[in-house]
C-alpha cells in the first residue's frame, strides 16, 4: 500500500468558494521558525502577472525585503542565480496561473555587490530577522493585498532569548550597511573612471591626459584598499590578502552562524573595520574634490562635458 503526505496545506484550509472568482489572493502563512527553511508563502493568480511584487515589512511598515517576478524569462517558474563566494542568491516570484508557493529565507535585503566581485569566507546575505510580527504586502498589476506573518524563535534552541536575537539582528544590519557602503564606494570609483576614460576618447589634449592619469592612479589606489582587485577566481584570495569590504562581509557571516547575540569581540572588530573604511572614503572624497576637479577644469576648457563628482549608485 502507498500513502500520500500533503505538504503546505495552509492554502487548502483557507480556501473558500469566493476565491475561485478572485484574480489574486495572498494566503496567511503559518508561523515561521528561525534556523529552518524559512516562511512558506502561497498565493493564487488568475493568470500570469505583468507586474508583481512581494514585500516583507516590519511592525513600523519599513520594507525589509522585496521580490518581483522575472519579466525577462517568459516562463512560469521561479528563477535563482548567484550564490557561493560571489554573492547572495537572487530569487524571483513564480508567476503561474493558479496556486504559487515561494519561500522567504527570513533574511533582509542583502549586501549590495558589483559584477565580478569575489569574496572569501563570506557572501552577500543579509541578517536574519528576529522573532516578531511582520506583514506581507503583495501587489499584482496594481492590486495590493496584505497578510500577517509571525516569526518565532526555534524552540529547540533553548538557551537563546528573543532579546539575544534582536541584538544579533541589530548588529547584523549595522555590519550589512557598512559592507554595502564599502562596495558602493568601489562602484562609484569604477563608474567615475569609466567616464574619465570616455572623455579621453574625445580629445588628444596632453594636459587632459596627464590630469586623468594622475586621477586614475590615486583613485585606483583607494579602490584596491577597499577591495582586492587582483581576485579573478575563487582561489585567488589564497594568494592575495582580502580587503576591508571582504572582512566586513566575513564579520556579518560569522555573526549569523547560529542563533545568538554577537560574540564578545565582534563589536570591537566592527569598530576597527568601520574606522579603516572611513579613512578610505575620506581619501576618496578628497581625490574627487581635487584631482577630479582638475580633470573637469580641463574638460570645460576643451568644451567637453565634465565628469559628475557624485555618481548616482544603482
Amino acid at each position: 500500500r502507498g500513502f500520500w503526505i500533503l505538504d503546505n496545506i495552509g492554502p487548502l484550509r483557507q480556501w473558500t468558494p469566493t476565491l475561485n472568482a478572485s484574480a489574486t489572493h495572498l494566503f496567511t502563512p503559518p508561523p515561521a521558525l528561525r534556523s529552518t527553511s524559512g516562511a512558506n508563502i502561497s498565493y493564487t493568480l488568475a493568470k500570469p502577472a505583468t507586474r508583481a511584487q512581494l514585500e516583507v515589512m516590519d511592525s513600523t511598515g519599513a520594507v525589509l525585503r522585496a521580490y518581483s517576478i522575472d519579466t525577462t524569462r517568459g516562463d512560469s517558474t521561479a528563477a535563482t542565480a548567484g550564490g557561493g563566494r560571489r554573492g547572495a542568491r537572487v530569487s524571483w516570484l513564480p508567476n503561474r496561473a493558479g496556486l504559487n508557493s515561494f519561500t522567504w529565507d527570513l533574511r533582509t535585503e542583502p549586501i549590495v555587490g558589483f559584477p565580478g566581485m569575489i569574496l572569501w569566507g563570506a557572501g552577500l546575505n543579509g541578517p536574519a530577522v528576529p522573532p516578531g510580527r511582520y506583514t506581507l504586502r503583495m501587489t499584482v498589476d496594481g492590486q495590493s493585498m496584505n497578510a500577517p506573518l509571525v516569526v518565532q524563535r526555534n524552540p529547540l534552541i533553548a538557551d537563546v532569548t528573543d532579546a539575544d536575537l534582536h541584538k544579533q539582528y541589530q548588529f547584523g544590519r549595522m555590519v550589512r550597511d557598512k559592507s554595502t557602503e564599502a562596495n558602493q564606494a568601489v562602484i562609484r570609483i569604477r563608474e567615475t573612471k569609466s567616464q574619465v576614460a570616455d572623455r579621453l576618447t574625445k580629445s588628444d589634449d596632453r594636459a587632459l591626459a596627464r590630469a586623468a592619469a594622475e586621477f586614475n592612479r590615486k583613485i585606483s589606489d583607494v579602490e584596491q584598499k577597499i577591495y582586492q582587485v587582483k581576485n579573478q577566481s575563487g582561489q585567488d584570495p589564497l594568494n592575495y590578502p582580502i580587503r576591508v569590504n571582504n572582512r566586513l562581509a566575513n564579520l556579518l557571516s560569522m555573526s549569523e552562524r547560529g542563533d545568538g547575540p554577537p560574540g564578545t569581540y565582534m563589536p570591537e572588530i566592527y569598530g576597527i573595520l568601520r574606522d579603516e573604511l572611513a579613512g578610505y572614503l575620506s581619501e576618496m572624497q578628497r581625490i574627487m574634490q581635487t584631482d577630479l576637479a582638475t580633470v573637469n577644469t580641463r574638460l570645460t576648457a576643451l568644451g567637453l562635458t565634465p565628469v559628475p563628482t557624485n555618481v548616482i549608485l544603482q
